[in-house]
């Protein structure tokens, strides 16, 4: 189980994210939603095969991310960001069935499993799918 403090520090990613998505984190704070993970991380359905490729070898440009993924306690929300306005989807914790490695995590790339559907989401960094990973196991029931 991860402790507030651990938490908290992925969250100081919040200061290195663009203004794009700081729009998006203050809508969710003022919600009452803390970010607790922040991660670039792409939705493999809504990614070419270049924007992947790159991904999964770390060759993308930290100025260009336009997907990320954040977790609170209640919700994980996928949020690409846009000009004008982001597109945020929100997938409820207590619905996400499970979790699992692609290929051992050789793509960076995590499987998640909500009621009878299947996501995959790639992430720029392997450490970074690795922390979901965990977070998503290891969950109490409470948490939810």
């Amino acid at each position: 189980m991860y402790s507030d403090l651990e938490l908290k520090s992925d969250y100081a990613t919040l200061m290195e994210t663009p203004k794009k998505l700081q729009r998006t984190l203050k809508k969710l704070e003022a919600e009452g939603e803390e970010p607790l993970l922040i991660f670039p991380a792409l939705l493999e359905r809504y990614a070419t095969q270049q924007m992947l490729a790159m991904t999964r070898i770390g060759m993308g440009d930290d100025r260009k991310i336009f997907s990320w993924l954040v977790a609170t306690r209640k919700n994980v929300y996928f949020v690409r960001t846009g000009i004008m306005w982001d597109r945020v989807q929100t997938v409820p914790l207590d619905k996400i069935d499970d979790v699992e490695y692609v290929k051992e995590f050789h793509t960076n790339t995590l499987r998640l499993k909500v009621g009878g559907a299947a996501e995959n989401i790639v992430f720029n960094e392997d450490v970074d799918g690795i922390k979901f990973y965990q977070y998503i196991k290891n969950r109490s029931p409470k948490d939810s």
